[in-house]
Protein backbone atom coordinates (compact mmCIF):
# COMPACT_ATOMS: atom_id res chain seq x y z
CA UNK A 1 0.00 0.00 0.00
CA UNK A 2 1.27 3.46 -1.10
CA UNK A 3 1.31 7.01 1.00
CA UNK A 4 -2.24 8.31 1.00
CA UNK A 5 -2.91 12.49 1.47
CA UNK A 6 -5.53 14.42 2.09
CA UNK A 7 -4.88 17.75 2.33
CA UNK A 8 -7.22 21.21 2.03
CA UNK A 9 -6.11 23.63 -0.49
CA UNK A 10 -7.12 26.42 1.21
CA UNK A 11 -5.50 29.50 -1.53
CA UNK A 12 -7.91 28.51 -3.90
CA UNK A 13 -10.71 30.79 -5.67
CA UNK A 14 -13.22 30.07 -7.78
CA UNK A 15 -16.35 30.99 -10.10
CA UNK A 16 -19.20 30.28 -11.22
CA UNK A 17 -20.57 31.99 -14.84
CA UNK A 18 -23.39 31.87 -16.82
CA UNK A 19 -25.25 33.68 -19.78
CA UNK A 20 -24.07 34.78 -23.44
CA UNK A 21 -20.92 36.67 -21.95
CA UNK A 22 -19.41 33.85 -20.00
CA UNK A 23 -16.83 33.37 -23.04
CA UNK A 24 -15.72 36.58 -23.63
CA UNK A 25 -15.08 36.77 -19.82
CA UNK A 26 -12.75 33.76 -20.20
CA UNK A 27 -11.00 34.52 -22.64
CA UNK A 28 -10.90 37.98 -21.28
CA UNK A 29 -9.19 36.68 -17.90
CA UNK A 30 -6.82 34.80 -20.33
CA UNK A 31 -8.50 31.32 -19.30
CA UNK A 32 -9.37 28.47 -21.97
CA UNK A 33 -12.93 27.61 -23.24
CA UNK A 34 -13.90 23.79 -22.74
CA UNK A 35 -15.77 22.47 -25.82
CA UNK A 36 -18.83 20.90 -24.12
CA UNK A 37 -21.14 20.02 -21.48
CA UNK A 38 -19.08 17.97 -18.82
CA UNK A 39 -15.51 19.00 -20.31
CA UNK A 40 -12.80 20.68 -19.05
CA UNK A 41 -9.72 22.01 -19.87
CA UNK A 42 -6.68 23.40 -17.81
CA UNK A 43 -4.21 26.19 -18.07
CA UNK A 44 -1.17 26.42 -15.68
CA UNK A 45 -2.85 25.69 -12.22
CA UNK A 46 -6.49 27.56 -13.13
CA UNK A 47 -9.37 24.59 -14.18
CA UNK A 48 -12.17 25.71 -16.27
CA UNK A 49 -15.23 23.02 -16.29
CA UNK A 50 -18.25 23.53 -18.55
CA UNK A 51 -21.11 22.44 -17.01
CA UNK A 52 -23.56 23.40 -19.32
CA UNK A 53 -24.13 24.84 -22.49
CA UNK A 54 -23.07 28.51 -21.40
CA UNK A 55 -22.31 28.07 -17.85
CA UNK A 56 -18.68 27.22 -16.73
CA UNK A 57 -17.01 26.79 -13.11
CA UNK A 58 -13.67 27.96 -12.74
CA UNK A 59 -11.20 27.21 -9.64
CA UNK A 60 -7.34 28.53 -9.36
CA UNK A 61 -5.00 29.17 -6.86
CA UNK A 62 -5.59 32.78 -5.18
CA UNK A 63 -3.53 35.47 -7.34
CA UNK A 64 -5.11 34.20 -10.61
CA UNK A 65 -6.79 36.58 -13.44
CA UNK A 66 -10.35 35.99 -12.02
CA UNK A 67 -13.30 36.40 -14.96
CA UNK A 68 -15.66 39.14 -14.91
CA UNK A 69 -19.10 38.80 -16.25
CA UNK A 70 -22.83 40.46 -16.06
CA UNK A 71 -23.45 36.43 -14.42
CA UNK A 72 -19.97 35.73 -12.87
CA UNK A 73 -20.10 35.06 -9.51
CA UNK A 74 -17.34 33.85 -6.70
CA UNK A 75 -18.04 30.44 -4.91
CA UNK A 76 -16.57 29.20 -2.00
CA UNK A 77 -16.14 25.92 -2.18
CA UNK A 78 -14.14 24.05 -0.14
CA UNK A 79 -11.32 21.82 -2.20
CA UNK A 80 -9.54 18.80 -1.60
CA UNK A 81 -6.75 17.19 -2.96
CA UNK A 82 -6.35 13.33 -2.12
CA UNK A 83 -3.32 11.46 -3.85
CA UNK A 84 -1.24 8.67 -3.77
CA UNK A 85 -1.59 5.84 -6.30
CA UNK A 86 -4.30 4.11 -4.13
CA UNK A 87 -6.86 6.87 -4.44
CA UNK A 88 -9.17 4.62 -6.37
CA UNK A 89 -9.36 2.23 -3.24
CA UNK A 90 -10.46 4.92 -1.13
CA UNK A 91 -13.04 6.63 -3.77
CA UNK A 92 -14.54 3.20 -3.68
CA UNK A 93 -15.59 3.03 -0.50
CA UNK A 94 -17.48 6.25 -0.62
CA UNK A 95 -18.75 7.10 -4.12
CA UNK A 96 -20.39 3.96 -6.51
CA UNK A 97 -18.92 5.60 -9.42
CA UNK A 98 -16.08 3.65 -11.10
CA UNK A 99 -13.39 5.36 -10.50
CA UNK A 100 -11.32 2.99 -13.29
CA UNK A 101 -13.19 4.62 -15.69
CA UNK A 102 -12.08 8.03 -14.99
CA UNK A 103 -8.97 9.42 -16.82
CA UNK A 104 -6.61 12.38 -16.03
CA UNK A 105 -8.33 15.65 -17.37
CA UNK A 106 -11.64 13.96 -16.60
CA UNK A 107 -14.21 15.91 -14.75
CA UNK A 108 -16.89 14.76 -13.06
CA UNK A 109 -20.08 15.69 -10.78
CA UNK A 110 -20.99 12.98 -7.83
CA UNK A 111 -22.34 12.47 -4.34
CA UNK A 112 -19.16 11.18 -2.30
CA UNK A 113 -20.54 9.91 1.04
CA UNK A 114 -24.15 11.55 0.45
CA UNK A 115 -22.47 15.37 -0.53
CA UNK A 116 -22.33 17.00 -3.87
CA UNK A 117 -18.77 17.23 -5.12
CA UNK A 118 -17.40 18.25 -8.26
CA UNK A 119 -13.86 16.00 -8.72
CA UNK A 120 -10.82 16.84 -11.60
CA UNK A 121 -8.65 14.18 -12.09
CA UNK A 122 -5.46 16.51 -13.34
CA UNK A 123 -4.22 15.45 -16.29
CA UNK A 124 -0.36 16.27 -15.12
CA UNK A 125 -0.94 13.91 -12.12
CA UNK A 126 -2.31 10.73 -12.20
CA UNK A 127 -2.42 9.74 -8.52
CA UNK A 128 -4.06 12.77 -7.56
CA UNK A 129 -8.17 13.44 -7.13
CA UNK A 130 -9.16 17.15 -6.46
CA UNK A 131 -12.67 17.11 -4.69
CA UNK A 132 -14.73 20.82 -4.31
CA UNK A 133 -18.09 20.83 -2.10
CA UNK A 134 -19.77 23.11 -0.28
CA UNK A 135 -17.60 24.77 2.30
CA UNK A 136 -21.01 23.69 5.00
CA UNK A 137 -20.21 20.02 4.24
CA UNK A 138 -16.43 19.92 4.36
CA UNK A 139 -15.83 19.14 7.97
CA UNK A 140 -17.77 15.98 7.73
CA UNK A 141 -16.33 14.73 4.32
CA UNK A 142 -12.58 15.78 6.05
CA UNK A 143 -13.62 13.37 8.53
CA UNK A 144 -15.13 11.12 6.30
CA UNK A 145 -11.98 10.73 4.51
CA UNK A 146 -9.83 10.66 7.07
CA UNK A 147 -11.68 7.52 8.47
CA UNK A 148 -11.95 5.51 5.10
CA UNK A 149 -7.98 6.48 4.74
CA UNK A 150 -7.16 5.23 8.34
CA UNK A 151 -8.96 1.67 6.87
CA UNK A 152 -7.34 1.61 3.34
CA UNK A 153 -3.76 2.36 4.48
CA UNK A 154 -0.61 4.48 5.56
CA UNK A 155 -2.18 8.04 5.35
CA UNK A 156 -1.24 12.09 5.82
CA UNK A 157 -4.67 13.64 6.68
CA UNK A 158 -4.33 17.48 7.02
CA UNK A 159 -7.65 18.94 7.12
CA UNK A 160 -6.79 22.21 7.36
CA UNK A 161 -9.20 24.45 9.30
CA UNK A 162 -12.43 22.16 8.46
Amino acid sequence: MTQLNFERLADWQGWIMTGPDSTSALTGAGLPVPDGPLSVLQADAAIVARTGRDEFMVFMPSGGSAPVGEWCFQRHDTIFRLSGADWLAVMAQLCQFDFRQMRPGDWQMLAVAGINCWLYAPADRPDTLLLGCDPGFSAYLAHTFEAVINDVGQTSVDRGDV
